[in-house]
């Protein structure tokens, strides 16, 4: 299996990429490297939240890679698996252009959302646009690699049979950082509880390495530092953060502790391991509670005692191999580490026993088995633990593939919000779901459905339902076109879900068409549908089109529940980007404009721009839509365009 490892990561700052590929390496993967390091950490990212304008700096920081990683991909041969870095929300987005019909793992260690939360910022607009930059990460994402099935509980329900449990992890240098201990350091042997009771009287030397963030609790160990000011405890604090003052507070001047602001990452492994206990994170908060990090895996491995929080993650992943403390009780952190002090021998068990869990299960081949499985299928181990089966009920070499036709800039704002409306994908081979698309034209979206759905397109001019066809067999989509309307279907052949996209406003009898699409629905199915909002934006495009009329959302609603449908639900979009294009569409249908070489002809006569015809250009329209997209979700309600759904009653 060849792998490409992807992105703008920086194993120096993030080791986890490394731990990944080194994690493969071990079992016959064949790894190449393409990075063009961003050089923003996460909290720089976090910082750019509370001072916008230097988005523009991060933009043109992020094109500048991207121009090295399109020129380190033409180099390479072509791989069987893509793995985007950790902080890969936009580098994904490139890897799907670049690699489109190859298997693109995303390692999702972070939602940008929930970061930016933990580190303070409550703007409703910005939360709402990283939750749709989460979005379309997780989109273009074949496996979705996760830390914690509590993260795993963060992904989207329709995707999240693509996620997987993969532990952080830690590399070979802190192994390799408690193996060069000189013997003559009764730390050594891990099992060395004699020579360790003779040090009975020696001060218990604690480190704490980090971002001084929520999600760690500095302040907790601050207060638990000063809570110890009468203990023989000497305290290494490294790091910095929106903490640090407060930390330094609540620590009370105590001289004994050593505060460094920064480490470079090849010494930090020896330093941690001249240490006797490892603290680990000791935030309350949602997402303090959520994850496992790099520090506990890193602390144990360098053979020192972990002292963390009491959290379900943490406890599934060391169970008695480190000592646990009430998330945010300063007061249990201080006399778990006066008992430690006072008990050397205990130190010294639990030094082996935390040493010996980082090595059988969190060593890099280790945490890559679960992502092996579902890339290859079961890799044979002790204990090993098994990926979530894909929803067709079988294993493979990885997802049909994904050799998606382009879509014009219009469409995209539209599957945007269809996509987010679709029913949940079955989880059962047997019980899987149907879909029924009325003119499905040339098979833009019909080639999405296909990939969740058992599918069925009816187009009724040939030649688009000969393209529909050839676009759908080249996609690996589950269904099948057939050249025809609703006629072609069989005596009760109904469906779960049956949609229409911008096809009523061509239709003279519009109800008619209504009540004959719900009827093909079985009871509790979906009808989804898109057309033109608001008849006083009527124009030359929708003249030259072929449009009847357009909808006002109340009027559309009605209609629908008029045919027997409930829970009718219908959004505008397409602001602000499908003002402009709509204004373009009614200039180029005054000027009589045709298509250029460069493209195909007026889609699925609707009037809508020309599409894509080749992969680069749908794929630069993809991506240069994606910020109109993110402002769409996060300020629903514009736009010259509606989606509607309603339901069948049960």
């Amino acid at each position: 299996m060849r792998v490409v490892m992807f992105g703008t990561y920086d194993t120096r700052s993030h080791p986890r990429v490394g731990i990944l590929a080194e994690g493969l390496r071990r079992h016959g993967a064949e790894i190449a490297e393409c990075n063009a390091p961003l050089g923003i950490d996460t909290a720089g990212r976090v910082e750019i939240l509370r001072r916008p304008w230097l988005v523009v700096s991060l933009a043109a920081r992020i094109l500048n890679c991207w121009r090295r990683l399109v020129a380190g991909a033409r180099d390479l041969p072509q791989p069987d698996v893509v793995l985007v870095g950790y902080l890969g929300h936009f580098d994904v987005l490139l890897a799907r252009a670049l690699f489109r019909r190859t298997t693109i793992v995303l390692d999702h260690l972070v939602f940008a959302a929930d970061t930016a939360r933990d580190r303070g910022e409550t703007g409703g607009v910005k939360l709402a646009l990283l939750r749709a930059l989460d979005g379309a990460a997780l989109s273009c994402a074949d496996v979705i690699v996760v830390d914690t099935e509590e993260h795993r509980g963060l992904v989207p329900e329709r995707r999240r049979h693509r996620a997987v449990v993969v532990p952080v992890g830690v590399g070979e240098e802190w192994f390799s950082a408690a193996a060069a201990r000189s013997p003559g350091d009764p730390r050594h042997e891990f099992g060395a509880v004699l020579a360790a009771g003779a040090r009975r009287a020696d001060p218990l030397r604690v480190v704490f390495f980090g971002a001084f963030t929520p999600l760690q609790g500095a302040p907790v160990i601050g207060t638990a530092i000063g809570l110890l000011a009468s203990e023989p405890v000497e305290v290494t604090m490294i790091g910095h953060g929106q903490d640090l003052e407060r930390t330094r507070a609540a620590a009370a001047g105590d001289p004994r502790v050593r505060w460094l602001d920064w480490v470079p990452p090849a010494e930090l492994p020896n330093l941690v391991a001249e240490h006797d206990v490892c603290l680990g994170i000791f935030g309350t908060g949602p997402k303090a509670l959520r994850v496992v990090p790099n520090k506990v895996f890193q602390g144990a491995a360098a053979g020192c005692v972990v002292v963390t929080s009491d959290t379900a993650p943490q406890r599934r992943a060391f169970g008695d191999a480190v000592v646990y403390v009430p998330p945010g009780s300063a007061t249990a952190l201080a006399t778990a580490l006066r008992r430690l002090r006072r008990d050397p021998e205990k130190v010294a068990a639990l030094r082996a026993a935390a040493g010996r869990a980082a090595r059988e299960h969190f060593a890099p081949e280790e945490v890559v088995r679960p992502l092996l499985d579902r890339l290859v299928g079961p890799v044979p181990a002790p204990d090993r633990v098994h990926a979530p089966v894909p929803p067709s009920g079988r294993r493979s070499s990885g997802p049909p593939s994904l050799g998606l036709p382009p879509l014009g800039p219009n469409a995209w704002l539209r599957w945007d919000l269809v996509s987010h409306l679709l029913p949940a994908e079955s989880t059962s081979e047997s019980e899987s779901r149907s879909v029924l698309e009325v003119g499905c034209g040339q098979g833009g979206f019909g080639t999405r459905l296909a990939q969740r759905y058992d599918y069925l397109g009816l187009e009724p001019d040939p030649d688009s339902c000969a393209v529909a066809r050839a676009r759908l067999a080249g996609a690996g989509g589950r269904g099948e076109v057939r050249n025809g309307d609703l006629s072609a279907l069989r005596n009760g052949e109904d469906f779960d879900l049956v949609c229409a996209f911008e096809v009523l406003e061509h239709l003279e009898h519009d109800e008619k068409a209504l009540a004959e699409w719900a009827g093909r629905l079985r009871p509790g199915g979906w009808l989804l549908l898109s057309a033109p909002a608001f008849q006083h934006r009527f124009g030359d495009a929708d003249a030259t089109a072929g449009h009847f009329r357009r909808y006002e959302p109340d009027v559309l609603a009605r209609m629908l529940r008029e045919v027997g449908l409930e829970d009718v639900e219908v959004r505008v979009f397409g602001g602000p980007l499908g003002y402009l294009l709509e204004a373009a569409r009614n200039q180029a249908a005054r000027r009589r404009q045709r298509q250029d070489a460069s493209t195909v002809g007026w889609v699925d006569g609707t009037g809508l721009l020309p599409q894509p015809l080749s992969p680069l250009l749908g794929a630069v329209t993809e991506y240069a839509t994606l910020p109109f997209r993110l402002l769409e979700r996060g300020y629903p309600g514009h736009g010259p365009g509606l989606v509607a759904r309603a339901r069948r009653p049960e």
